[in-house]
């Protein structure tokens, strides 16, 4: 049977070796041979010698499996296998086509006891040294990860995107280690990418958050130009230095405060009560992104103009 034609130059062997390929993971081919074989094999003397060990007589074949011992018992054990299932008929398995037009044995179907190990890999004996790295560099469970958020004051609308979200280990940097304010780290690396994402189409890369991030730790970047330079960011498909603005200092601010004020003084307002509104949104217009909101508002507190009669 083993030298029995099954296609174009393929023969019963064929089958047997593929079996012995995939279930025993013995891929170096030739990974078995045989007897009956056509072709030149062993020498009759080897195989004389083999048959007075096994024990055969001149009916029968031998077939020879090589490779680790674990793996070779496994093969050998193949091989009884599908000996048997051939004196059954043609066995339920998925095969492959191959370019010579043939087609030949990939796996054994699946039955209820798959249940999902992968039956066409040998199984892989986990050590307990493995399982403790891999504890050490496990994430924190989501549960926990939201309790924190919800201590630090995260909108509840960010909590659970934040805590599946890809930037969780880096929040917790810039949190902890950075010292950003936590719901403006939450802001920039949940809400802002899809706000972004809306408005042009186009998402804001992952290293574009964290320079962005890294711009307001070291004061370079104010809060009001975050979402300025991430659209830029989405726009481009990357992130450069050039992208953030020359910071505004302090007496460019007092220059743009004053000039402001000056313009606004000028102007008969409806609702003279807003004038501080009114003269922020003006100098923000100037200085957005290069100043922070908090320190403009402060300066300009106190250059209100007068209201007009």
């Amino acid at each position: 049977m083993l030298r029995w034609q099954t296609q174009t130059d393929t023969y019963f062997s064929h089958e047997v070796s593929d079996r012995v390929r995939v279930v025993a993971c013995l891929t170096t081919l030739p990974n078995i041979i045989h007897s009956d074989s056509p072709g030149e094999t062993l020498a009759s003397s080897e195989w004389r010698t083999l048959k007075k060990a096994m024990g055969a007589i001149d009916d029968d074949t031998l077939v020879v499996v090589w490779g680790p011992r674990q793996d070779a018992v496994t093969g050998a054990s193949e091989v009884v296998i599908r000996a048997r299932e051939a004196a059954v008929g043609v066995p339920s398995e998925t095969r492959q086509a191959l370019r010579d037009c043939t087609n030949g044995f990939e796996r054994i179907l699946p039955g209820p006891n798959r249940m999902y190990p992968d039956t066409d890999l040998p199984p892989l004996r986990i050590q307990r040294e493995r399982l403790i790295t891999l504890g050490k560099k496990l994430p924190k469970p989501v549960w926990e990860l939201e309790a924190w958020y919800r201590e630090l004051g995260i909108p509840e609308d960010v909590v659970v995107p934040l805590s599946i979200s890809q930037h969780a280990n880096f929040f917790a940097a810039a949190v902890k280690d950075w010292g950003v304010p936590p719901v403006l780290a939450a802001v920039t690396l949940v809400q802002l990418p899809k706000r972004i994402a809306k408005k042009t189409g186009r998402q804001v890369p992952g290293a574009a958050m964290r320079e962005v991030l890294r711009a307001v730790r070291d004061g370079v970047l104010a809060r009001e130009g975050i979402q300025a330079v991430l659209e830029r960011s989405a726009e481009e498909g990357g992130f450069s230095q050039e992208m953030l603005p020359a910071p505004c200092s302090g007496q460019e601010l007092s220059a743009v405060i004053e000039e402001c004020s000056g313009t606004l003084s000028g102007v008969l307002l409806r609702h003279p009560e807003k004038a501080l509104q009114v003269l922020m949104g003006m100098i923000m217009n100037r200085v957005r992104g290069r100043c922070e909101g908090r320190l403009v508002a402060r300066r300009a507190g106190t250059r209100v103009p007068e209201a007009q009669p």
